[in-house]
């Protein structure tokens, strides 16, 4: 460690020209905190030096950056290192410079990250922390880990300790969490956190002696079924659970009461968090790279390598949006849309209003679906209803037929109101949330208006009414995530798997299923449904020129190396390949004629007709059963 002093914002004193050694490794460099994203990308080379820093929670990747022979700087920039998609980018593109850099954090795992920069060095440094002793109340075991057991034996322990143990707050970790965490407890009351991962993590709450661990967290997973990236609820990581555990040693000596088995934590807990690049889709990931002229996606050097599945899954729907052209070559409209923090569908859904001269329907909506959600939905029954009630009184506003629109509404009559905070309590949405959509939607207005003073941008034209011009937008980006109605209340996904889906109870098309035949949804949530969440009504002729681009074509023809990796099932399917693509049209509009056919009204009637016909005659056949037995 005496090579390298300088560390997390403390000053040593420097040497004297004279007395500093020419090798870098000898040099002792002052060290400045900022907080500075744009310059770390911009600054970092080759590492040297990894810590793994003692902060019993706190994630934090530091690089300690040689900035001229006399002086150096230690840039702070808080991070996964090994679970999110920006440090695999940035450490994939880590190129040459003798510049050391120090990655810090409490749960990544070393001996990976070491072996990627050249077994690098690994320091460790003990954090502070009072003694915590750890209690496996064997509540829950390796069979409860698809159902919702958990919730029960939380609030059996919980109620364990505040009847049982000494004074001192408890903090409840769960997969949603609780207002008002940081306001002291009236004299002789305890108090009672439920929170999410961001206690573990970000936070810290003075008065916090005792820490009940559900062992649960809701966690964003690629559902290969589906094709879509859904919200699960899934076992923590062993790394997540020793953090929890250290909240309750923050301020003073505390306890930690799991209540899961030693049986779950060996068989349902993985060691650290699956990286998010391992689990959710790559659409932004592979766009950037391709941007870079960095084209051998397959091949390229993440720090946490991805299923070769997810980067074609991710290919094939950029090409669906446009992004990319048959060949894997970026197009005019990816180079716009790799611009956008937004993910690829909801991009293409912004610029296409953009071309009709309508951004101003668009941008709230992009921007209140790139915050956390903004209903409070309270537990308490009578707050609950009169919650559902402002809600409902929202979505009236709106049309009461499009969740899309509900979310403008919200974000334009908050953001008129003389006092925002006020409103936001009053309708039960959260102001935080409101608060940061108003700064994106500041940040993608600008975006679209450098787009717009673009001379080669699309300008084009429709006279229409404008919840028709807003969907018909919408379902430009979304049509991916088209459904049609089949039986009472199910609907089927129209991108070749025919999932079905239901309609999230939250939405105010809930119970209206009845009355729809085709929806766009932005995402699903899966409970003990497959739930569509935010959700609008279409008409068929809005993407029936859309649909067959999610059936028309291989997505291993969009990657030249793809071909080269795949398995041997695969090649022999290129080995006709000259055959498809003198076919190919052919097959083209054979595929959007039986579109057609099975989507007109007619054969939607003829269908139900059927089935309603097999029905009846299934309940015929049980009766006349029962009649001979009897």
């Amino acid at each position: 460690m005496s090579r390298f002093p300088a560390v997390a914002g403390r000053a040593p004193r420097r040497q004297e020209e004279g007395e500093r050694s020419r090798d870098l490794q000898e040099e002792r460099p002052s060290a400045v905190s900022i907080a500075d994203r744009g310059a770390v990308r911009g600054t970092l080379r080759k590492p040297v030096g990894v810590m793994a820093w003692g902060f019993s929670g706190l994630k934090v990747c530091l690089w300690l950056v040689e900035k001229s022979r006399e002086e150096a700087a230690a840039f702070s920039w808080p991070c996964k290192p090994s679970a999110n998609f920006a440090s695999n980018e940035h450490f994939g593109l880590e190129g040459g410079g003798p510049r050391p850099k120090f990655v810090m954090s409490a749960t990544m795992e070393l001996a990976k990250l070491s072996a990627f920069f050249g077994n690098c060095p690994i320091f460790d440094i003990p954090g502070r922390l009072y003694p915590v002793r750890e209690k496996f109340c064997n509540l829950i075991g390796p069979r409860d880990r698809e159902n919702t057991a958990y919730i029960q034996a939380i609030v059996k322990v919980t109620m364990d300790i505040h009847l049982n143990e000494m004074a001192g707050d408890i903090l409840v970790f769960l997969t949603d969490q609780q207002r008002r965490i940081f306001l002291p407890p009236p004299p002789g009351i305890r108090k009672c956190v439920i929170s999410t991962n961001i206690s573990a993590t970000s936070l810290t709450i003075d008065g916090i002696r005792y820490v009940v661990d559900g062992g649960f967290v809701k966690q964003l997973n690629h559902n290969p079924r589906l094709g879509l990236d859904i919200l699960e609820v899934v076992p923590i990581s062993k790394s997540e659970a020793l953090q929890r555990s250290g909240r309750a040693g923050r301020t003073s000596s505390g306890k930690c009461f799991r209540i899961y088995s030693k049986d779950f934590w060996n068989q349902c807990m993985p060691d650290h968090v699956i990286p998010e690049i391992k689990r959710t889709s790559l659409t932004s990931v592979v766009l950037t790279l391709k941007c870079l002229a960095i084209h051998d996606v397959i091949r390229f050097p993440y720090l946490d390598p991805p299923n070769e599945r997810l980067i074609l899954e991710a290919l094939k729907q950029l090409y669906q949006c446009d992004a990319i052209d048959r060949s894997g070559h970026v197009t005019r409209l990816g180079l716009s849309m790799v611009e956008f923090p937004l993910p690829p569908h909801l991009t293409c859904a912004v610029i296409k209003a953009a071309s009709l001269d309508c951004e101003d329907l668009l941008l709230p909506i992009a921007a209140m679906l790139s915050v956390e959600n903004v209903f409070i939905r309270p537990v308490d029954p009578e707050y609950q209803k009169e919650a559902e009630q402002r809600h409902r009184e929202l979505a009236a506003k709106a049309g009461g037929f499009n969740d899309f629109a509900t979310l403008a509404v919200i974000f334009e009559q908050c953001k008129s109101s003389g006092a925002p905070a006020s409103w936001c309590q009053k309708h039960w949405i959260h102001w935080r949330c409101l608060f940061s959509a108003f700064r994106v939607e500041a940040q993608l207005r600008e975006l679209i208006r450098k787009l717009k003073q673009q001379s080669d941008f699309p300008r084009e034209t429709f006279e229409g009414p404008k919840h028709e011009v807003l969907r018909r937008c919408l379902c430009a980006g979304y049509f991916k995530n088209v459904a049609r109605r089949s039986v009472g209340r199910t609907f089927c996904t129209m991108d070749g798997r025919g999932s079905p889906v239901h309609i999230h109870p939250s939405s105010a098309l809930h119970e209206q299923e009845t009355k729809l035949e085709w929806i766009i949804f932005h995402e699903v949530l899966v409970t003990t449904k497959v739930y569509a969440r935010i959700v609008c009504p279409i008409r068929y002729e809005w993407v029936r020129d859309l649909l067959p681009k999610l059936h028309e074509f291989n997505a291993h023809d969009l990657s030249s190396v793809a071909r080269r990796e795949v398995r041997e099932d695969a090649r022999r399917r290129w080995t006709n390949k000259e055959n498809v693509k003198q076919l190919k049209d052919g097959i083209s509009k054979e595929v959007l004629k039986k579109m057609q056919r099975r989507n007109d009204d007619k054969s939607i009637s003829d269908a139900r007709a059927r089935f309603l016909e097999r029905k009846q005659q299934r309940t015929q056949d049980h009766s006349d059963t029962l009649k001979e037995t009897g």
